[in-house]
């Protein structure tokens, strides 16, 4: 159970026998997720989990606090496999991998700079026998500057193993978090923003086929709180005419300060020599939080909470019961929607017919001079004829 308190108070280490619980391992070096890790003697299977609460399970550690507040809670380390293992444990702030949106934490390597660097745990090694379970106090203390907003978190256990590369020894590290959610009282906005907008037209050889189109910005939350963030493309040509429209698949847990980089594709776009590119944001509240919490407890998952009023970026700007505002927003761009072989068909089209009125205008002049020619020496001839008939007559 947590406690809020002034002075610094960290309990023991307990050890205590335990039920197997299901656990999910999360590879650092972005290897896939797995179960269990290999070991000399067999299998390391572990979870992460905050201690539970007087009333009610706990799947995460969630938090409503003022600046300068402290907390002491704990995690509950599981060794459900069949060897001995030795924890890694520590906390490190949130963040959204760039490419895939998807939860994850910092490496161990890289030093937090939020609500990871607040949090000191009682230990940061422990060898956990098969069976076993480990509750491990940590202390939460919050700045007081701290920013308003939410600040997410994840206390870790990992398991570090020595391994081969190309001939290089290499460690990896494998691990399993319980995720802190922190919000800090004072002023909260929610906001988002579209970065580095751009789209090009990729036509297809055949000039009477419509091409695709290929748009990639990123979204970043400027604001404090976490986001789910709806996403809409619409398509025009010359003249407002449609040419597509997708809906990407939304964003559904954007940290705050975090971006995430898309990349779509509108296919079946006529190429109408320009082409308008509209994106639409739609943020709103990260739908049932609590399931996002409880049904994704390692790091690196990506959670699936329950729709919201912002499922569709088509919806308008949504205000939750507390007053705040989530606004929407747009960005355009434009790209050059030609059909290349197209192209080329009408300029040889154009060179053909400059070469027929060429040939036509040639053969005219020729033609032209020719009748000249002989109106002119039939003019002489005649002029010829008039004068020698003048000097027989003479």
């Amino acid at each position: 159970m947590s406690r809020i308190s002034s002075p610094l108070s960290l309990a023991l280490v307990v050890v205590l026998a335990a039920a197997p619980l299901a656990a999910t391992t999360v590879v650092a070096n972005a290897l896939p997720a797995s179960v269990s890790a290999p070991a000399a003697d067999g299998d390391i299977t572990w979870s992460v989990e905050p201690v539970q609460a007087a009333n009610g399970v706990r799947r995460s550690f969630e938090y409503s606090v003022d600046p300068g507040t402290q907390i002491v809670d704990s995690i509950v380390i599981t060794n459900s496999g069949d060897t001995s293992a030795e924890f890694q444990i520590y906390a490190t702030d949130a963040i959204n991998e760039l490419e895939t949106g998807a939860f994850g934490l910092l490496e161990r390597d890289d030093e937090p700079t939020d609500v990871g660097s607040w949090i000191t745990t009682a230990s940061d090694k422990l060898t956990i026998d098969p069976g076993m379970q480990a509750i491990v106090p940590f202390n939460l203390l919050v700045p007081s500057d701290a920013t308003p907003g939410e600040h997410v978190a994840g206390v870790i256990a990992s398991v570090i193993t020595s391994g081969e590369s190309g001939g290089a020894a290499v460690e990896l590290e494998q691990r399993v978090a319980a995720r802190v959610y922190l919000t800090v009282s004072g002023a909260v906005n929610a906001s988002v923003e579209i970065e580095g907008l751009s789209s090009g037209f990729n036509p297809q050889l055949n000039p009477f086929a419509a091409g695709d189109l290929d748009l990639e910005y990123t979204v970043r939350n400027s604001g404090n709180v976490r986001l789910e963030v709806a996403q809409s493309i619409r398509v025009t040509g010359p003249f407002g005419i449609e040419l597509g429209r997708i809906e990407p698949e939304p964003i559904m847990e954007l940290l705050p300060r975090q971006a995430v980089h898309v990349e779509s594709n509108i296919p079946a776009v006529l190429a109408l020599l320009l082409s308008f590119s509209d994106v639409t944001l739609t943020p709103g509240p990260v739908g049932g939080s609590d399931s996002a919490a409880d049904d994704e407890t390692a790091a690196g998952e990506t959670p699936t909470p329950t729709p919201t009023p912002t499922g569709t970026a088509e919806a308008e700007d949504f205000v939750d019961a507390t007053g705040l505002d989530y606004p929407k927003t747009s960005e355009s761009s434009f790209a050059l929607a030609i059909s290349w072989t197209m192209l080329a068909l009408v300029l040889l089209v154009i060179a053909l017919a400059y070469v027929a009125i060429r040939y036509v205008s040639s053969t005219r002049e020729r033609m032209y001079l020719a009748i000249d020619e002989a109106a002119a020496a039939a003019r002489e001839e005649a002029a010829a004829e008039a004068r020698g008939k003048d000097k027989a007559g003479a």
